[in-house]
């Protein structure tokens, strides 16, 4: 009766990953976590169950041109896999995370940029997860519980953060960090990019961290 079934994915959400070699991760980290030591001594006090946010403007400070190289380089791959590799595209923003024991980022997106991601540089084991959401609000009207859930019948899917990794995703996409139940800080290095045909007057974040950065010059 049936000759043929097909199943197809229409309307694909891309992430890209990106793993550093460990010993290059250890080096990288090490001199990251050095310079954002210093940037958030001394620490102001937050609210428990926050976190600290520096200014989001590492990307203009020299002592990160070489982690700002780094994500550069990691936007042109995925810039290449959508075929849009003739568009320049530039750091629009760049702030470090310090998440403490019992630390969570709330669900959210990055409006008015292209790409968003953010690289580990400090993940403790129980702290060690980016959760995304599902952005089409119309597939949660109606969910089965399945036997076993995949990418096909989830609303959310939920990507290992790990010391030296890259996590590229589209600015639009919400996703959420869950509450740090580590003993230990939990550190990441978020950022924003656009073209830099639309990005150069509008895509600079309007928030100010709570350790304020004062720029050179």
């Amino acid at each position: 009766m049936i000759e043929r079934t097909e199943m197809r994915q229409i309307f694909p959400t891309p992430l890209w990953i990106v793993d550093l070699k460990a010993d290059m991760a250890r080096a990288v980290n090490g001199r990251l976590m050095a310079e954002i030591t210093k940037l958030a001594t001394p620490r102001p006090a937050v609210p428990k169950g926050t976190n600290w946010q520096t200014d989001p403007v590492l990307h203009k400070l020299p002592q990160f041109a070489e982690f700002v190289s780094l994500v550069e380089t990691a936007a042109r791959g995925a810039l290449r896999s959508l075929r849009l590799e003739k568009y320049a595209m530039f750091v629009t923003g760049c702030w470090a995370n310090i998440n403490p024991p019992g630390g969570i980022n709330s669900s959210h997106s990055h409006p008015n940029n292209f790409l968003s991601g953010v690289y580990y540089v400090s993940i403790p084991q129980g702290a060690d997860r980016i959760e995304f959401l599902d952005p089409r609000s119309q597939a949660q009207v109606l969910m089965p519980h399945p036997e076993e859930f995949n990418p096909l019948n989830g609303n959310s899917m939920t990507i290992e953060a790990r010391d030296g990794r890259l996590v590229l995703f589209p600015g639009w996409l919400v996703h959420q960090v869950p509450i740090n139940m580590s003993n230990a800080e939990r550190v990441s290095i978020a950022f924003n990019l656009m073209f830099r045909q639309f990005g150069e007057t509008a895509s600079a974040p309007l928030w100010k961290g709570r350790i304020p950065i004062k720029l050179p010059g």
